[in-house]
């Protein structure tokens, strides 16, 4: 399948996904328990969108243990990344994505332990279809954290098209399971 055909098959799963709030709370579970997220003090997060898994309570299990949250907001075609406190201020883009307004303080998310990197799909090897944009790609060329998706066991495909420019992550979290990617 094309990459297109699998974010509209993907969509459509997600669409149909039984028990949602049970299979959300068993992937928080299985991340929480990660020695990733046990030992970082930063993460990056997209705030979830559409059907996506909520990120909300990812966030705020991250404040209530003294995390510092950055999320991040495109910006001329760059993706850079700003602290997330709460009540911070939010704006929503064209796409329905919450981000940052213009007076959060911006931070290298190379000095940031964990990114929770978003995806549509995902292979066991790590490979993931995002949006399109290729904002996570490049913002994670140089990235020396740790990398982990927290995504829906439906949201596995066996294959599609890599491109050279694509930055696998390190493990994916689901309902079921946790995959070592590399």
């Amino acid at each position: 399948m094309e990459k297109q055909e699998i974010r509209r098959w993907i969509t459509d799963q997600l669409n149909r996904l039984e028990n949602r709030n049970q299979k959300e709370q068993q992937i928080y579970d299985q991340l929480f328990e990660l020695p990733e997220w046990k030992n970082a003090q930063s993460i990056a997060v997209t705030l979830s969108f559409r059907n996506e898994c909520a990120t909300d309570p990812i966030v705020l299990k991250a404040w209530q243990l003294g995390k510092q949250v950055v999320i991040p907001k495109v910006i001329q075609q760059e993706m850079k990344f700003f602290e997330y406190v709460p009540n911070s201020p939010l704006i929503e883009t064209k796409m329905g994505i919450r981000e940052p307004d213009d007076q959060a303080n911006e931070q290298s998310l190379r000095s940031v332990d964990l990114c929770l990197v978003p995806g549509r799909a995902f292979t066991r090897e790590g490979y993931r279809i995002g949006w399109g944009g290729g904002f996570y790609d490049r913002a994670l060329t140089d990235y020396p954290g740790h990398t982990v998706a927290v995504t829906f066991d439906c949201q596995l495909v066996s294959d599609f098209e890599v491109e050279p420019f694509d930055q696998p992550v390190q493990k994916i979290v689901t309902e079921s399971k946790v995959i070592v990617c590399r």
